[in-house]
């Protein structure tokens, strides 16, 4: 690293020692400052997380607020926040491996897929073995309608069927404990099945079966009980006389 270089980083973590007297800040730089509160710095093609060595300085009442300081990863920066009626430009710069980078603070409108709430109107009609053997499968087959156009359930209804629904078959032993679980989505039909062997001599259970069904605008789920009842008792033939 030559002189010119480290003369460089020297100014930018000393610039504006020599100030006029700041004012109170009309914003909190703490937690009005987007990166100080995520603790992230962003480049168009890396992201580093800032350490708490940092040096927050206001000029002109307050108008304008630089923050320096170095990343975790030991890298340098410096940003300029300009505060203009209530609204936080920033700007700034990080030395990375002997050159300036700008850095990145274009806001990104990314809604949270959690923040949104979506309707629980799909009809999951189903099938299924509600009572099953040992060495026998479970069957659940199910179709999913617009609840709308299927407010009675009818599984061999043609209206109202929805494709490539998303579904997730969970099944849970009278342990609580996972035996099954499928998933997939369902073909132009609306329709989706799953299965599960009972292997020999299981015991007698109570299963309880969760479908969850979701799609881009719609989340619904359905619960049911499916009980295993052991071997299957052999029948007892009489010869005839």
């Amino acid at each position: 690293m030559n002189f010119y270089t480290i003369l460089a980083i020297f100014a930018i973590l000393t610039l504006g020692v020599f100030t006029l007297n700041s004012a109170s800040a009309q914003v909190d730089p703490l937690s009005d400052i987007v990166f100080l509160q995520t603790g992230e710095l962003n480049t168009d093609e890396n992201q580093f997380q800032i350490s708490n060595d940092i040096v927050i300085r206001e000029f002109f009442n307050g108008k304008i607020v630089r923050v320096s300081g170095h990343t975790i990863e030991g890298f340098p920066y410096i940003t300029y926040s300009e505060i203009l009626d209530e609204k936080i430009d920033t700007d700034g710069i990080i030395f990375i491996n002997g050159e300036f980078v700008d850095l990145s603070f274009e806001e990104k409108s990314v809604q949270q897929e959690s923040d949104v709430e979506k309707k629980d109107d799909l009809a999951i009609v189903v099938q299924y073995t509600s009572h099953v053997f040992s060495k026998k499968y479970a069957y659940i087959t199910m179709k999913i309608f617009d609840e709308e156009q299927n407010k009675l359930d009818n599984f061999n209804q043609k209206d109202g069927r929805l494709a490539n629904v998303n579904i997730d078959v969970l099944v849970l032993d009278g342990s609580n404990q996972e035996f099954f679980s499928n998933n997939g989505t369902t073909d132009d039909k609306g329709f989706f099945e799953a299965r599960f062997w009972i292997p020999d001599n299981y015991k007698r259970d109570e299963f309880m079966v969760t479908i969850d069904a979701e799609n881009e605008n719609s989340k619904s789920s359905k619960i049911l009980q499916l009980f295993t009842l052991g071997n299957e008792p052999k029948s007892s033939v009489i010869p005839p006389p």
